[in-house]
C-alpha cells in the first residue's frame, strides 16, 4: 500500500498531446533481504484536455508476502480564469484491484477500490491539490488491505526553476504526517529534489534528467532505524 501511495497518490494528472510510459524499481527497500518493489504507469491523451491510463505495482518479500495492484485511471484538464491566464484545474479518478498474500492460512485477500484527486491553480505561482485513496472499496474475507488516506498539499513556485511543496497525509487510525520538500532545476535538463516527513523522520533526496522524450530519476530515502532505500525510474514521452 505504501508503495502504491508513493507511486501516485493523486490520479489528477494534467494532460498534454504525448503518451507517457514510466517504470520504477525499489531494490531491497530499507535493506530488507529478498525484497523488491516495482511500478509501471502508462497514459494516453484522449484529447488536448483529457487522458486515460493504466498502472501496475508489485511488492514481493522473501516468497512469503506479496502485494499487487492493477489500476485504470482518467483525468480531465480545465482552463480557469481569463483568456490571458494559464491557470488550470485538473480532476481525475482511478479504479484499482489489489491482491495480498501472506501465507495460505490467512490470505489471499482481494480488494476493489476507487481513488479521487484534483488540483487547482489558485494563482500563477500557487497550486492546491487534494486526493483520497481507497475512497470506495469492496473487500473479501473482511481483510483491510489499505486504509483510506487523504492528502492535501500546496506547491509554490517563486521562480520558474524552483518549487516548494508541503502536504498533509491523514490515514484512518494513524497519526497525520506532514511532508515538505523543495525542487530546483540546475538547468533545462537536470533537477534535484530533497524532502522529509514528520512521523518516521524519513529524509529523501534525488536527481533527475529530463529531455523532450526521456526522463531518468534516481532517489534515496533514509529511515532513522531501517537505513537507506534507493529507487530508480525511467520515463518516455511518445
Amino acid at each position: 500500500a505504501d508503495v502504491a501511495d508513493e507511486w501516485a497518490p493523486n490520479p489528477a494528472m494534467p494532460s498534454d498531446t504525448s503518451s507517457h510510459i514510466r517504470a520504477a524499481l525499489w531494490p531491497l527497500p530499507f535493506g530488507l533481504p529478498d525484497t523488491y518493489a516495482a511500478g509501471f504507469t502508462a497514459d494516453y491523451p484522449l484529447s488536448n484536455s483529457a487522458s486515460a491510463g493504466a498502472s501496475f505495482t508489485d511488492y514481493q518479500s522473501s516468497n512469503i508476502f506479496s502485494w499487487e495492484s492493477f489500476g485504470l485511471q482518467a483525468s480531465k484538464t480545465f482552463h480557469v480564469g481569463g483568456d490571458s491566464s494559464n491557470r488550470k484545474a485538473v480532476a481525475g479518478f482511478r479504479l484499482r484491484y489489489a491482491q495480498e498474500n501472506f501465507s495460505p492460512i490467512y490470505l489471499p485477500a482481494e480488494d476493489f477500490a476507487m481513488d479521487l484527486g484534483a488540483e487547482f491553480d489558485i494563482a500563477s505561482q500557487l497550486t492546491l491539490g487534494a486526493a483520497v485513496t481507497h475512497l470506495l472499496s469492496k473487500e473479501n474475507e473482511d481483510v483491510l488491505l489499505e486504509s483510506r488516506t487523504a492528502w492535501l498539499g500546496l506547491t509554490y513556485r517563486p521562480v520558474p526553476e524552483a518549487s516548494a511543496n508541503v502536504a498533509i497525509e491523514s490515514s484512518e487510525g494513524s497519526q497525520a504526517v506532514l511532508h515538505a520538500g523543495i525542487e530546483y532545476a540546475l538547468d533545462e535538463y537536470v533537477l534535484i529534489r530533497v524532502g522529509a516527513e514528520t512521523v518516521t523522520g524519513i529524509i529523501s533526496g534525488g536527481i533527475g534528467v529530463k529531455t523532450d522524450i526521456l526522463t531518468i530519476d534516481f532517489a534515496a530515502s533514509r529511515h532513522p532505524d531501517l537505513g537507506t532505500s534507493i529507487s530508480f525510474g525511467i520515463g518516455l514521452a511518445l
